[in-house]
Order: C-alpha cells, then sequence, then structure tokens
C-alpha cells in the first residue's frame, strides 16, 4: 500500500467515526433532555399531587390541633359523619333505593 492509500484510508476511518460520536452524542442529548423532564421538580408534584395535597392536610391538621386533646375535635367530627350518613340513608329510603 502506498502512502497515500494509507491517508485516505485513515481519513476515511476519521470521517466515519466522526458520525458515530456526533450519533452518539445525539442519543446521550436525547436521554439527558428525558431524564431532566423527568427530575424535574414541576414533574414529580404533577406524579403526586394527591399524596403531596395529602400530607399537607394532615401536617396543617396535626399543627393546628397541636394542643388540643383529641375528644375536643373527635366528637364534632363524628356527630358530623353520622349526621351526613342518617340523612343520605333517608333520602335513599324515600326514595326507594
Amino acid at each position: 500500500m502506498s502512502a497515500s492509500e494509507d491517508v485516505h484510508r485513515l481519513q476515511s476511518q476519521l470521517e466515519h467515526q466522526k458520525s458515530d460520536l456526533r450519533e452518539h452524542t445525539a442519543q446521550i442529548n436525547e436521554k439527558l433532555q428525558e431524564a431532566r423532564a423527568q427530575l424535574s421538580p414541576t414533574k414529580v408534584v404533577q406524579q403526586r399531587i394527591f399524596l403531596l395535597s395529602g400530607l399537607a392536610f394532615a401536617l396543617g391538621f396535626a399543627l393546628g390541633y397541636r394542643g388540643v386533646p383529641v375528644e375536643e375535635f373527635g366528637k364534632p367530627v363524628a356527630r358530623a359523619v353520622l349526621t351526613t350518613a342518617g340523612k343520605q340513608g333517608a333520602t335513599r329510603a324515600i326514595r326507594g333505593k
């Protein structure tokens, strides 16, 4: 093989390797963008909105009733639940369902 053939072959390999490098770089960039989108705080909140809302509600409730005995808010809650259940039961009985 002559020197010009070697140079031509090496240049061809170099161009092939450059194109492979560009393809791999593009694939890595795509995966990086997908990972960033999945790990963004907005996405995490959107995926777990009900869980986070429930935790915030429970935390607020617990902090709001921090020094109050359980009986003081347990009785009104139970009364409200039983009243609502009684009203719904009466309504269904009247309608015949």
